[in-house]
């Protein structure tokens, strides 16, 4: 008939609509090796041995959802020892899911973090603060005690400690930033010349022996973390510099003046040792970059070598279309909104990253997400 009536058909297929695929809300990657454990194995929470969350400040809004599937479908089924390794925001959803009802400080911590008000020009204590309050909240009466002794959850938060003569005060920080910057155009390593890496570590697991990470890039100073310094070390994780106010003292670290952990580990460069088995990241983008300074270099991402073993789960960028404003939430939100605005800008995002968590927990329960994995 096709032979016969071209011109027909032709009219007839125009008049049926096309099928449209369903659009995906998540992006999920894998390195080569990743991919093929996943595939022959399909998603077993023991294969993991570690969890990564990235500095990012608001932008953890798109994530606090997932992180609520994580919980059922990751972290409680689990009986194998995990290291959580964050930086900055990450080590604040850290220490939430290392609790023993993670999802209840994962709600505390949202209505907290939501919920700041500033002045209209906050100073840095100001906003360390704020901070403060965030994270007295988030950890409740018994938080702090829960994390450090986690029969399983190891956690690893890393900050920045300002080097050198520099380190003797905050007026030293924008010198040393701007010689760290140039350096870091030529080489990561140039980040060294300034500043230290400071790991906070929660004591070791009788099931995994050994350290868990090792860091071999700068010079690091491996601390454990105990629940006199846990404020401390979240608090020094996250201090942006310029923002907020240097932390000094923490119990059981080198004298100094430390700062946010993403100077160093912005989103990782996975140049760091673990324990065999697989990486899970939880992200914001679907592309992974190691520095804060390397923010506006386009050339300094991390590439496939490095992502060999991790599995990286984001929204999809035709998913962040969707958000208010199109976006994912930054620091800029504070300045360009006002607090009622972006209040609810933020509980917006929310509440629409509900769907990230569902599609995720579906390809979870059904067995499919190796399916919908693609390459770095």
């Amino acid at each position: 008939m096709a032979r016969v009536f071209p011109a027909l058909v032709r009219q007839v297929s125009m008049k049926i609509p096309m099928a449209k695929a369903k659009q995906k809300l998540l992006t999920i990657r894998a390195g080569e090796s990743a991919r093929l454990m996943l595939r022959e194995q399909g998603f077993v929470p023991d294969m993991f041995s570690t969890m990564v969350g990235a500095s990012g400040g608001p932008k953890w809004l798109v994530l606090s959802q997932l992180d609520r599937v994580l919980v059922e479908d990751f972290l409680r089924p689990r009986t194998a020892p995990l290291d959580l390794v964050g930086s900055s925001i990450g080590s604040f959803r850290h220490i939430g899911l290392a609790q023993s009802d993670p999802v209840a400080a994962i709600e505390r911590f949202e209505e907290a973090y939501i919920g700041q008000v500033y002045e209209a020009r906050p100073t840095g204590a100001d906003v360390s603060r704020e901070s403060e309050r965030i994270l007295d909240i988030l950890l409740g009466e018994k938080g702090a005690n829960e994390v450090v002794t986690h029969a399983q959850f190891r956690n690893h938060i890393i900050a920045a400690r300002l080097r050198g003569l520099l380190a003797r005060g905050e007026a030293g920080l924008g010198l040393a930033l701007g010689i760290a910057a140039i350096g870091n155009l030529a080489t990561r390593r140039a980040l060294g010349w300034m500043f230290d890496r400071a790991h906070f570590a929660s004591s070791e697991l009788k099931a995994s022996p050994g350290p868990g990470i090792r860091f071999g890039d700068y010079t690091t100073h491996s601390i454990a973390l105990t629940e006199e310094n846990l404020v401390g070390a979240v608090l020094a994780s996250g201090t942006i510099p310029f923002v907020m106010k240097g932390v000094q003292s923490i119990s059981g670290a080198p004298k100094g003046l430390y700062f946010d952990g993403g100077l160093l580990d912005y989103h990782f460069d996975f140049e760091f040792e673990t324990r065999p088995g697989l990486i899970l990241y939880p992200h914001f983008f679907s592309d992974v970059t190691p520095g804060w300074l390397d923010k506006n270099l386009a050339w300094r991402r991390v590439g496939a070598k490095q992502l060999d073993r991790v599995l990286l789960i984001s929204p999809s960028k035709a998913f962040i279309e969707t958000l208010p404003g199109a976006r994912v939430p930054d620091r800029n939100d504070f300045e360009s909104q006002s607090t009622e605005e972006r209040q609810r800008n933020w509980n917006g995002v929310v509440d629409a990253c509900r769907a990230l968590a569902d599609e995720l927990h579906g390809l979870i329960a059904t067995g499919s997400l190796a399916d919908a994995i693609e390459p770095f």
